[in-house]
């Protein structure tokens, strides 16, 4: 069987005010050409088709004609999950009738306990939750993210068929892979990663929620990385799919690349050698984060870089960091969101928050935990 894995499209991208649909147009169209080359029997999508609940019209377009083209036109069977980024509601819309055509879309915790079965081949499918959600399906006090899914496998091994493939086709983080900007925080307030060794139940693991493609040791589960550079954290991370061969519980896969229409690149540099093309990149066309010395006597430093370089997305005065700002960035990591909260308000208030003030923004902290 022959499985392409892909995640993290997040449609409707938009970073510093750039939209990067045109972008993703581009890469999704090779993606096409690939798919009716490869032939494989199966597409799966772990998750963040989308990068808002709220899409536009323009970017659901693209999605439909893309996933119509792949189910319809070439006849490929696709399993696509939510993510934190995507609305369960939007797009699971009209999901028990694109069944019929082997296109399934699975959204829902309940789902991950009906596998979807080609032959041999058993897909459990488990898009992204909340923790809360678990606590209201077993009615049971969880404290972490590795413990719900520590308790939704161990629910599902006395009914799993060991003697078939089975893959777990997931949206959430396996402890070691790293984070890049663009992905938004699963839960607040509590570790949302996965120790490997809870995941040894499955033949093969395909994620999505990481955006870079190469982050695991452990032999049997796999992130396909997101399709573009979202973030300019993630420039120097190759971005494409993966293409998986299975024969019984045995398998092969490869990292397939895909082509942007722009890089991104961060440049740091004097201002006077920037605007004079003096320095060294891949194209005077890439998207740029500009970290630059001598800005305080420029006047109007980032229209003058987008007359040059139009693609400029970003620009920060280039600092030279000190161990003491090093230390104080380490120290607010240590810290729990709602301390980060108060600590702020204190400093710009020069009072502390009061304990009613405390207690509606550990809800408001909860809410959006939830949702």
């Amino acid at each position: 069987m022959k499985i392409i894995h892909t995640a993290d499209w997040h449609l409707g991208k938009i970073l510093n005010g750039h939209s990067f649909l045109e972008d993703q147009k581009v890469v999704l169209k090779q993606f096409l050409d690939d798919v009716q080359q490869e032939k494989p029997n199966l597409i799966i999508i772990a998750g963040d088709i989308y990068d808002t609940s709220y899409p536009n019209k323009e970017t659901v377009t693209l999605m439909e004609e893309t996933i119509s083209k792949l189910n319809l036109q070439f006849n490929v069977p696709i399993i696509i999950i939510s993510g934190n980024h995507d609305s369960k509601r939007r797009l699971s819309y009209g999901a028990s009738w694109f069944m019929q055509n082997n296109l399934f879309i699975r959204t829902e915790l309940e789902d991950f306990f009906k596998p979807i079965q080609f032959n041999d081949f058993h897909f459990y499918t488990l898009p992204f939750f909340t923790i809360s959600e678990v606590k209201s399906f077993f009615s049971k006090e969880i404290g972490s993210y590795e413990e719900a899914v520590r308790l939704l496998i161990e629910h599902l091994k006395s009914q799993m068929d060991m003697s078939k493939t089975n893959v777990l086709i997931g949206h959430f983080t396996v402890y070691g892979a790293p984070k890049s900007d663009s992905e938004r925080e699963i839960t607040i307030g509590t570790i949302e990663s996965v120790e490997p060794s809870i995941l040894e139940e499955f033949d093969l693991v395909l994620l999505g929620h990481i955006h870079h493609p190469f982050t695991l040791s452990a032999d049997h589960i796999f992130y396909s990385g997101s399709i573009l550079q979202y973030s300019f954290s993630e420039t120097k991370q190759a971005k494409g799919y993966r293409i998986f061969n299975l024969k019984n519980k045995a398998y092969s896969q490869q990292f397939k690349m895909l082509e942007p229409r722009h890089e991104l690149e961060v440049v740091e540099g004097r201002y006077t050698d920037i605007i004079n093309g003096e320095f060294a990149r891949k194209s005077n066309d890439s998207y740029f984060h500009f970290k630059l010395m001598e800005l305080s006597q420029i006047t109007e430093p980032m229209q003058k870089l987008k007359q040059a370089y139009p693609n400029t997305l970003a620009l920060t005065p280039y600092a030279i960091e000190t161990q003491d700002s090093i230390q104080k960035v380490q120290n607010i990591k240590k810290l729990k969101t709602s301390e980060i909260v108060e600590d702020f308000y204190e400093k710009m208030m020069d009072t502390p928050l009061s304990n009613v003030q405390k207690s509606n923004l550990n809800q408001i902290l909860n809410d959006m935990e939830e949702n």
